[in-house]
């Protein structure tokens, strides 16, 4: 019998209990204005930043520009030229991509960009690729 009371209880206070709602999503604006800093380990490397007092719209005059604000301006860093397939390698597979645009007359092989898929190319694609990555 006290098992059915059990059971009944639960059942009762099943349907009369109240939907829980959870609260709105809210992020404020504001800055702290300073800190921030850089972590590495390994091969990786993270920057932040906690806050700038001048985030907002750029300011220009002239021929000149002024952008406030978080990570205003960052550097990337330097392209590779000759790393064609884009993997963060100078390899077998950059001078394949070069050769099958060289012979299709890809853009991507006219690397003095003169619109003619000549020697210079391949010498200028040589160059950048016995250069190295940044």
């Amino acid at each position: 019998m006290n098992v059915f009371r059990i059971l009944i209880a639960c059942v009762v206070s099943m349907i009369f209990a109240v939907p829980a709602s959870a609260q709105p999503y809210e992020i404020s604006w504001y800055t702290i204005d300073g800190g921030g800093g850089t972590s590495s380990g390994g091969g990786f490397e993270l920057s932040g930043t906690i806050g700038q007092h001048d985030a907002g719209a750029t300011l220009s005059a002239g021929a000149f520009e002024l952008a406030g604000g978080f990570w205003s301006g960052v550097l990337l860093a330097p392209p590779c030229p000759a790393d064609l397939n884009n993997d963060g390698l100078l390899d077998f597979f950059d001078l394949q991509a070069f050769l099958n645009a060289f012979s299709a007359n890809d853009p991507l092989a006219d690397f003095i960009n003169d619109g003619l898929f000549d020697f210079f190319d391949v010498q200028a694609f040589l160059n950048a690729f016995s250069a190295g990555c940044p």
